[in-house]
């Protein structure tokens, strides 16, 4: 699969092109089912059951190469200039930030920062139990959680990425423009998730389930841009991979957990609060403008 769009495709490419999203999507989603029967039926995920679906789009992907007779070494495996990849890291530490400190700050939701479980829980990985930890161990536990839980995270968000900006974001640019890769893609990763927040127990576990939904699809969407702008800017699905497990990290296992809990903070926080869509749309317009500058 050639990744080089400063040629236009002719016809008979749009058409293949078109052929292999809709064999991605169909695999992709057959594969998913799978796993979100055994969720549903549950109520609730595990550990083996996330890590299925998070590999799904990489297992259709993959499988899409093989039925279409393409190399899997054809998708942009390469690792790419390590600006790329510290930039994706650091970007969710950054916005991530911008979300929760006026949480923090102004008590929003009856908010504070500091939930006493989530820090004894951090000095706990340094120092042990204590019902008093101390502030360097609590601050070693994030260190730690911050660098080596990436391991963890980038495993299982790495099956999603070959999927989505491995394999296929590459079909759809041939066949639209930037910006309509970017929200298509997002749009159709966020709807993948519906099936989690409805029927298991993926969401802020209070408040309207439709509601964080909504909220979920118009957080998730426009970060679809940002997934793109640095696929193809790197030629590389690497740098979606680690700005993917950062996200992950940093929001559902650093600043979620920190957050110290009051009657409405479900409203502002997390994947399923207002806050991050509006930081979300403020990046897909930053990155739009970066794209068109970059001639993408």
């Amino acid at each position: 699969m050639s990744n080089d769009n400063s040629l236009a495709p002719t016809p008979q490419e749009k058409s293949a092109a078109w052929r292999a999203f809709g064999l991605f999507m169909a695999l992709m989603l057959g594969l998913s089912c799978v796993f979100y029967a055994m969720m549903i039926s549950q109520g609730a995920m595990n550990m083996l059951t996330v890590t299925g679906i998070m590999w799904s789009p990489g297992l259709a992907a993959i499988l899409c190469c093989l039925i279409l007779k393409r190399p899997v070494a054809s998708l942009p495996w390469r690792w790419g200039a390590w600006k790329w990849n510290w930039q994706a890291y650091l970007l969710p530490i950054v916005y991530g930030l911008i979300l929760y400190l006026p949480v923090w700050l102004f008590s929003l939701g009856g908010s504070s920062f500091g939930d006493p479980d989530a820090l004894s829980g951090f000095a706990a990985i340094v120092a042990g139990p204590s019902e008093h930890p101390a502030t360097f161990a609590i601050i070693g536990g994030i260190i730690l959680t911050a660098t080596l839980g990436m391991a963890g995270s980038l495993s299982r968000a790495l099956g999603e990425e070959i999927g989505w900006r491995g394999f296929m974001i590459w079909e759809m640019r041939k066949v639209m423009p930037f910006w309509a890769v970017g929200l298509l893609s997002g749009l159709i990763w966020s709807l993948w998730h519906w099936p989690g927040i409805l029927f298991t127990d993926y969401n802020a576990g209070e408040g309207n389930q439709v509601l964080q939904m909504a909220l979920f699809t118009l957080g998730v969407m426009p970060m679809g841009v940002v997934y793109a702008w640095f696929a193809f800017r790197s030629k590389s699905l690497w740098p979606a991979a680690i700005l993917h497990a950062s996200h992950n990290l940093f929001l559902q296992r650093i600043y979620t957990p920190l957050t110290a809990r009051g009657e409405n903070t479900h409203f502002y926080i997390d994947e399923f609060g207002i806050l991050l869509p509006i930081v979300s749309v403020v990046l897909a317009v930053i990155f739009l403008l970066k794209a068109k500058k970059d001639g993408l």
